[in-house]
């Protein structure tokens, strides 16, 4: 038995100890990481955090067929980061139940996207950019999605080449239940970049509902 099945058991055995309300109040999040090219990858780490939550970070690695599980979610919007070294990371936000099962979080990771074209972020100071991208991921983590959004438009305006800021600002119109401006943002993007597989699948899953 590996460290990571050694683990799973050793918490589903504390778990069985806990009476059943407590254990009503657990959540899964269950699904798989592949790569560009659609083949299972081994070895991602995903991280599952939320800030009002004790504990507040729980981390998974994918198995051979790119498979993880994260038990013991409480109740919550939690932030999934998932990475692999050379690839993109990516990033997405569940609302995370416990009364009923989670739906998998199935996500693919893509190469690093090319470097702006020389010049296009001339005049900017890295460091002025860098700050104004946590501090609205800070806004986002909070919940505070309103204050993300409108970071994340002043960025967009400030450094229009910064175009995964599309993505950014379209979760967030979803968090704020605006599926309608989500869709817009997706597009925009796609409309940027054709070939952009983060735009055209948020674009199909919301023209889907």
């Amino acid at each position: 038995m590996n460290r990571q099945s050694r683990a799973a058991a050793l918490l589903a055995f504390a778990l069985a100890g806990l009476p059943s309300e407590a254990r009503a109040q657990i959540g899964r999040v269950a699904g798989t990481v592949v790569g560009e090219d659609g083949r299972p990858l081994k070895g991602a780490t995903i991280t599952a955090e939320n800030p009002e939550q004790a504990p507040n970070t729980f981390t998974s690695t994918s198995d051979g067929k790119g498979r993880f599980s994260i038990l013991g979610l409480r109740r919550g919007l939690w932030v999934f980061t998932i990475q692999a070294p050379g690839l993109e990371k990516a990033s997405t936000r569940l609302e995370v139940v416990t009364t009923k099962p989670n739906p998998p979080l199935n996500v693919q990771l893509l190469k690093g996207q090319a470097p702006a074209p020389p010049g296009a972020l001339a005049g900017l100071d890295a460091r002025d950019i860098q700050q104004r991208i946590d501090r609205a991921a800070a806004f986002a983590a909070a919940g505070d999605h309103g204050g993300a959004l409108t970071a994340y438009r002043e960025l967009l305006t400030r450094a229009p080449a910064l175009t995964a800021l599309h993505l950014e600002i379209g979760a967030m119109h979803e968090r704020m239940n605006d599926p309608a401006a989500a869709l817009a943002a997706y597009k925009r993007l796609a409309e940027i970049e054709p070939s952009n597989g983060r735009a055209r699948a948020a674009i199909e899953r919301l023209e889907r509902q």
